[in-house]
């Protein structure tokens, strides 16, 4: 898309169509001449006595020029002109989903790291349309994509963590759901669901308490199992009960994808940006194309 004249083109490319058209109706008429090109299939004393008897009428070579008109109207409006629509507020949703990915070691070293990758993957597309977040911890926590709406984005940001993402080896989980607390406040979202994709090993009495606070905030949190100990097992389940959450393994994931999708939208803000809304006039060039097109229609000869 460029700017010229005032107008925002939003397809230049379809300009090369213009000097085609006019070099093809050029030759075309340098080909055809007044009369058809007779001229060069016909006798030329054969032709000047046709002449003398009145028989040869002047052609309409001019005509040749009528659809090299029409083509380069085509083309400008092929082309997109278009007038910015100003006043238009942008919004944002204000419901979020915030991943808290476990990429301590007895995750990523245990060969389950593919398994939790791809439950995160399964949350993102259940959160539909809402603004999505994710954190990662193992000894400490850190933002690992900021809240988005792009969902595709976002899986590509997951597709690249591997076991040597982490910088600090241990397991944080009261960590990274603090830091998913934060992202919530900073981004100012009132009503979120956050996942927690662990094997509970370090669950403790901390993450358990920052999860009911982050339930406390309308944020209640959700836990998708990976495999581990029997231990970090329980205090998944009690980390979820907590927080007034669901509870789901790998294998089943419906529990916590279910209760993501089915959380209605319905929170918007006004954002400080104008969304930049474009008229496109190419439509009426279409109908003004319609008048030198008439004039190639055939028309029957009055003898």
């Amino acid at each position: 898309m460029i700017e010229v004249l005032g107008y925002f083109w939003q397809r230049p490319y379809w300009l090369a169509l213009i000097p085609v058209a006019i070099v093809a109706a050029a030759f075309l008429a340098h080909r055809m001449d007044r009369l058809g090109a007779w001229e060069r299939a016909m006798d030329p004393a054969l032709l000047a006595a046709m002449r003398r008897m009145g028989r040869v009428q002047p052609g309409a070579g001019r005509r040749n020029w009528w659809p090299a008109l029409v083509l380069a109207l085509l083309a400008i409006a092929l082309m997109g002109p278009s007038v910015e629509h100003r006043g238009s507020v942008s919004y944002r949703n204000l419901d979020g989903v915030v991943l808290v990915l476990d990429l301590s070691p007895s995750v990523t070293t245990g060969g389950r790291l593919f398994d939790t990758l791809t439950a995160a993957r399964l949350v993102t597309r259940a959160a539909g349309t809402r603004q999505t977040a994710a954190v990662a911890f193992a000894g400490e926590a850190y933002t690992l994509a900021p809240f988005s709406t792009d969902a595709s984005s976002l899986d590509g940001t997951i597709a690249l963590v591997d076991a040597e993402t982490m910088p600090v080896a241990g397991s944080n989980p009261a960590g990274g759901l603090r830091l998913a607390r934060r992202m919530i406040e900073d981004a100012q979202i009132l009503s979120s669901d956050v996942v927690l994709v662990s094997d509970g090993a370090a669950i403790g009495p901390d993450a358990i308490a920052e999860a009911a606070s982050l339930a406390a905030r309308g944020a209640p949190v959700s836990v998708v199992e990976v495999p581990g100990d029997a231990q970090g097992a329980v205090s998944l389940r009690a980390l979820a009960a907590a927080a007034g959450g669901a509870h789901a393994t790998l294998e089943t994931m419906g529990p916590v994808t279910d209760l993501v999708a089915g959380r209605p939208v319905t929170r918007l803000a006004a954002t400080g940006y104008s969304m930049l809304v474009l008229k496109d006039y190419g439509r009426y060039l279409l109908l003004l194309a319609l008048i030198p097109a008439f004039f190639l229609l055939p028309r029957r000869r009055q003898r």
